[in-house]
């Protein structure tokens, strides 16, 4: 008997569950000492061996390892600078439970960490449709929640795969003003106030 299949709505829920408890789960782990052994680049790199961190590696290796800044930057600096400053986390006496009422140091880092981080992570592994085109010239109804929801998503498609960054940064230099700007911008902007 075959399995049914999820609904998108469902994919994408799951998505954000497995994305969240990941990302959590290998921040989380750097509470053990030694966890870089075992990183992949750039602190170590074994041949045919998986990295313990898969989504963070991903992110380091896709974005920060090829900044003009650091891309050229000696081994050295990963394995020792970068390295002591993890290890020094990991050693240190921060708080893993309940202190007096309040959620520990460490917990408090992990998680507002993995917030910020498992959004990338989506990214990295579920990619971002490429936007039709008549979502170019669509006129938003900023009073309804729905649409100002695809309003910011139209507006990532615009930065991700058109020139909305260019069109934005020549805006701001003409004008300070909000109401100035495209009805694309406008509405993603009610969007992200409201969440």
């Amino acid at each position: 008997m075959a399995s049914p299949s999820l609904e998108p709505k469902q994919t994408h829920a799951l998505l954000d569950i497995l994305s969240h408890n990941e990302v959590y789960s290998e921040i989380e782990d750097f509470r053990y000492p030694g966890i870089l052994e075992n990183y992949g680049p750039p602190f170590t790199f074994q041949k045919g061996t998986p990295s313990i961190v898969p989504s963070l590696q991903a992110l380091v290796y896709r974005f920060l390892l090829i900044l003009p800044g650091l891309k050229d930057v000696d081994e050295a600096f990963w394995k020792e600078r970068v390295a002591g400053i993890i290890d020094g986390l990991e050693k240190a006496n921060l708080s893993e439970s309940y202190d007096k009422g309040h959620i520990g140091i460490r917990k408090t880092l992990a998680t507002a960490i993995s917030a910020l981080m498992e959004y990338p992570v989506r990214g990295v592994f579920a990619g971002f449709d490429e936007p039709s085109e008549e979502d170019l010239n669509r006129q938003y109804d900023t009073s309804r929640a729905e649409e100002l929801q695809r309003a910011f998503r139209d507006l990532m498609h615009q930065i991700v795969y058109g020139g909305m960054v260019d069109e934005m940064m020549k805006k701001v230099g003409e004008t300070p003003k909000l109401s100035e700007h495209s009805q694309l911008v406008q509405a993603a902007h009610e969007y992200i106030l409201v969440k």
